[in-house]
């Protein structure tokens, strides 16, 4: 990877942080309602996600790296 790719990949984790806490931020300041907590048990109760967010993360990362 260039450093211009580093850097991309570097930014879009701290996005995904942000927005993560922004969620977490939200559910404590109104509630955790079912809204917030469904993408987490939605990831606990289907294994199969975690193999979609391996997919993405994997993807992602090879555009990066190949890119």
């Amino acid at each position: 990877m260039d450093p211009s790719d580093t850097a991309l990949l570097g930014v879009s984790g701290v996005v995904a942080a942000v927005v993560l806490a922004a969620a977490i931020a939200a559910g404590a300041l109104f509630g955790f309602d079912e809204s917030v907590l469904r993408p987490f048990s939605l990831l606990v109760a289907e294994p199969i996600a975690w193999i979609v967010v391996a997919a993405l993360l994997v993807a992602a990362v090879g555009n990066a790296y190949i890119g």
